[in-house]
């Protein structure tokens, strides 16, 4: 990992004795500390932690030491937050390249730049740009897909977060038809696709997953009075990736291990040509919700409160 950081001793004694960081830099928008295993990025009473030995997953999301996301103690393979290739029939499966392994970094400009290994498999290369805004108290991710390969990749970029169960996600839909495992489980108002995750509604076996064209560029997650909202540039319908969709969940069962859900989204369907670039830019914002919000399925409250925090 590069680093170049000028720090006063005591200040980094005292910053290393309490995280168990290596060296720190202060930011003009929040505070990066570099750790063993990649960096923090800190926000007041927030912190995301990003994994470089593990594909540069975020792996944890924490609000005043409460982890939003799940962790490998949940599935040793699908924890943190991912960025994926889409459709899936692009990599089958086989991402280690962009989702295991290590990634190189650097700290430029109050960013956190990590890159990965040219993928053997698809020639392609993921960088990663994580970023806080103390303006307004959210964290900001770029991605950016380069095609390394000597072939046209039709492709789009697709980020996979991880949260725990008993938890509710909710979105604002666009146009077609929501499909899946899990359409029965939803409920539509007022514009707004909700799903309140229920093990006994989570099928064992076949699909597991909503599909669904957005609205508005973004998608929330309430856990408790928890709540994480992600925002992106909403796509037309007709960009959505074949048989995907801009906004999708995924619901793991209990069994073989600990259950999860996936709340995801992805950019737009791109013919991408050797050696050109796409970057897709996601931001998130964690609050914790007034007590005059509850988190209930339909609840206008808990949609104007996401309004109002994004705009």
């Amino acid at each position: 990992m590069q680093m170049q950081l000028k720090l006063s001793i005591p200040f980094f004694l005292f910053v290393s004795f309490l995280l168990g960081c290596s060296t720190t830099k202060k930011a003009g928008t929040s505070t990066i500390l570099e750790s063993k295993r990649g960096y923090t990025i800190s926000l007041p009473h927030q912190v995301l932690e990003i994994d470089a030995i593990s594909g540069a997953k975020v792996g944890s999301l924490s609000i005043d030491g409460y982890n939003f996301l799940t962790d490998s103690l949940v599935h040793k393979k699908y924890w943190g937050s991912s960025f994926w290739i889409s459709p899936e029939s692009f990599w089958d499966w086989s991402f280690a390249d962009f989702d295991e392994k290590p990634y190189t970094s650097k700290i430029e400009n109050g960013k956190v730049i990590l890159t990965s290994p040219k993928s053997v498999k698809t020639g392609l290369i993921i960088s990663k740009v994580f970023s806080g805004n103390r303006k307004n108290n959210s964290f900001v991710i770029e991605y950016t897909i380069t095609n390394g390969s000597a072939e046209v990749k039709d492709l789009a970029p697709w980020e996979v977060t991880r949260v725990h169960t008993d938890g509710i996600a909710f979105f604002p839909f666009g146009e077609g038809n929501r499909r899946g495992g899990l359409l029965p489980f939803t409920v539509e108002k007022d514009g707004i696709s909700w799903y309140k995750y229920r093990s006994q509604d989570v099928p064992l076996k076949g699909n597991r997953q909503l599909y669904s064209d957005g609205l508005e560029g973004w998608l929330a997650q309430v856990n408790g009075q928890i709540l994480l909202i992600q925002k992106f540039t909403d796509i037309p319908f007709e960009k959505n990736a074949p048989e995907e969709g801009e906004v999708e969940w995924y619901a793991s069962p209990v069994a073989p291990d600990k259950s999860y859900v996936e709340v995801e989204h992805q950019g737009p369907y791109t013919k991408l040509r050797p050696g050109q670039s796409i970057t897709w830019k996601s931001e998130w914002f964690l609050r914790k919700l007034p007590s005059s919000i509850k988190p209930d399925v339909g609840n206008a409250k808990l949609v104007e409160y996401v309004r109002n925090v994004i705009r």
